[in-house]
């Protein structure tokens, strides 16, 4: 057999996953075994390494782009019944670039400007 099927990508990215762990525990580093692309016996995987502390690129964004279109990072939303905090924000993506993450499990959801707007818009003070 010369071409790697997805089962066993998918297997094989477990085990790096698992071995890359022990490093993630000696030096206080977040490790994630991601993506893969391949052709027939060739697979590419990403790794992204965190120091721990240190912020993601879509937390260095999200500040940014909060203070631009004037949103309250510390605000708790009630969206359909569950209360979701804006945690990222996707530069590339065009459509819904804002990450917003469910409280009760930490599940990610992505949304637009509009419903970024609404949910978390600042209060404005009255002078």
């Amino acid at each position: 057999m010369t071409t790697f099927t997805r089962q066993q990508l998918n297997d094989l990215r477990k085990q790096m996953q698992n071995a890359l762990k022990m490093f993630a525990l000696q030096g206080d580093l977040k490790i994630e075994v991601g993506n893969c692309s391949y052709n027939g016996g060739e697979a590419t995987f990403k790794v992204k390494v965190l120091l721990k502390g240190a912020k993601t690129r879509e937390q260095i964004d999200l500040e940014y782009y909060a203070e631009l279109h004037k949103l309250d990072l510390t605000k708790i939303a009630k969206l359909q019944g569950e209360d979701m905090s804006l945690v990222g924000y996707k530069a590339r993506a065009r459509k819904k670039p804002w990450v917003l993450q469910r409280l009760r499990d930490g599940a990610e959801f992505v949304c637009e400007d509009r419903l970024a707007s609404q949910f978390f818009k600042k209060e404005e003070a009255n002078a």
